[in-house]
């Protein structure tokens, strides 16, 4: 059981770890990818608003996820209080 107890493909792994690293990405990914599936399903729908709500999904992931990331950061590399700090 080298890769930790699951029996996933060495690609899987690969996935499952950017998944689980960047979950903000991957929704807004999803999000988009849906509403571009959608706009196929349904001609209706104006291309111009699929792909400005699919664009504006990504941008706002990768915001959101960097925020994310940089908050994580700052825990990280900051310093931990000693007992007499703690209010």
């Amino acid at each position: 059981m080298a890769n930790g107890g699951n029996n996933l493909p060495k690609g899987m792994e690969k996935i499952k770890a950017f998944v689980y690293n960047n979950p903000v990405r991957v929704a807004a990914f999803v999000s988009s990818a849906v509403a571009l599936v959608a706009s196929f399903l349904v001609p209706d729908v104006p291309t111009e608003t699929v792909v400005a709500f699919a664009l504006s999904a990504l941008g706002l992931g990768e915001f959101a996820q960097r925020a994310e990331n940089r908050k994580t950061d700052e825990a990280l590399f900051s310093e931990i209080p000693s007992g007499d700090d703690l209010v």
